[in-house]
């Protein structure tokens, strides 16, 4: 029986390498692919940088923020599906550390589900890591929640690694594209950003529950202790910038699901002030929530980014030290 096992298993490895030998020779998406955007950003030379998910590659436009601070900055927007904030702080540090033109690092602070389906193993190993550590600093959370979470986390992390799934999607992808702003082919400007002029339809019940989340999370006050390792690492980015003489400035994407505000609720009440833009807690949120303003349940389209855009600007204007 063990054999069998065994020998399935090295089938079913060399069917999932040939599939990836397969698909390594199609053009890569670079809104999947860290080291794709990391040549882009390179190319583009900029001297602020957006890092964030999906919300930020079609919620911020550099163009309009350049053109708010009257083309005194060249701002590259590298947002990537599904990217976590293991891998942002990953190339935030990067960027730190070996680009000494770029001065201003901001930050999507986000906590989505977990994924590793477009990690390279180095990537999955360190998210790995990184969620572990989390979960355990959780705040008040009981012994059987930590452990029924890390099985969980474990078992996903296991599966996606195995799993052929991404290299089928891509390979249906090119033989069948289709027109779709996400599932379709990149159309990247070269700032990083990708504009879409679609508008959903109406309100929809994912939209209004991140909606409410999302309000919850911007009046959340008085919480009992932060997430420590967590917040740690958010202070060690700031840090590690400060020292080289550049800014880290971490900022809320335009929703928050359910479940990233289980976690963000134990950061975002102590982000430092100087390096921290929060969505508004007045009745102006409501605008990204506009079905006009959307182009699915969480991505901002073109009218909705230009609003996020410019009230990440004005934000930015307040804090000391801007550009």
């Amino acid at each position: 029986m063990v054999k069998k096992i065994l020998l399935w298993t090295a089938l079913f490895l060399a069917f999932k390498i040939t599939l990836v030998l397969i698909v390594g020779q199609l053009p890569v998406d670079p809104r999947r692919d860290i080291a794709i955007r990391e040549k882009h950003r390179q190319a583009f030379a900029p001297d602020a940088v957006f890092i964030g998910t999906s919300r930020t590659l079609y919620g911020i436009n550099p163009t309009i923020f350049d053109s708010l601070n009257a083309g005194k900055t060249r701002t590259y927007n590298m947002g990537i599906f599904t990217l976590s904030i293991a891998n942002s702080l990953n190339i935030a540090r990067h960027i730190i550390e070996s680009d000494p033109e770029t001065k201003h690092i901001f930050i999507e602070l986000s906590a989505l589900d977990y994924s590793t389906m477009h990690m390279t193993p180095d990537q999955i190993f360190k998210d790995v890591y990184f969620r572990t550590r989390v979960k355990e600093a959780t705040v008040h959370p009981n012994d059987h929640g930590k452990w029924s979470d890390f099985l969980s986390d474990f078992n996903t992390t296991i599966f996606q690694t195995f799993s052929i799934a991404p290299q089928i999607a891509t390979i249906k992808k090119w033989v069948n594209p289709v027109n779709d702003p996400i599932e379709g082919p990149p159309n990247l400007q070269k700032n990083g950003f990708q504009l879409v002029d679609l508008m959903l339809s109406d309100l929809n019940t994912m939209v209004i529950n991140n909606r409410f989340y999302t309000k919850k999370l911007t009046l959340l006050a008085n919480q009992p202790a932060p997430n420590t390792y967590f917040f740690s690492k958010i202070r060690e980015v700031i840090t590690l910038a400060e020292t080289n003489g550049k800014r880290v400035i971490f900022y809320m994407p335009n929703n928050i699901t359910k479940g990233e505000f289980a976690l963000l609720s134990q950061v975002t009440p102590f982000m430092p002030r100087a390096n921290f833009i929060s969505l508004p807690k007045d009745s102006s949120l409501d605008a990204i929530f506009k079905p006009g303003n959307l182009f699915d349940s969480h991505h901002l389209n073109a009218k909705g980014s230009a609003i996020y855009t410019r009230y990440l600007y004005e934000q930015f204007t307040t804090k000391p030290g801007n550009l």
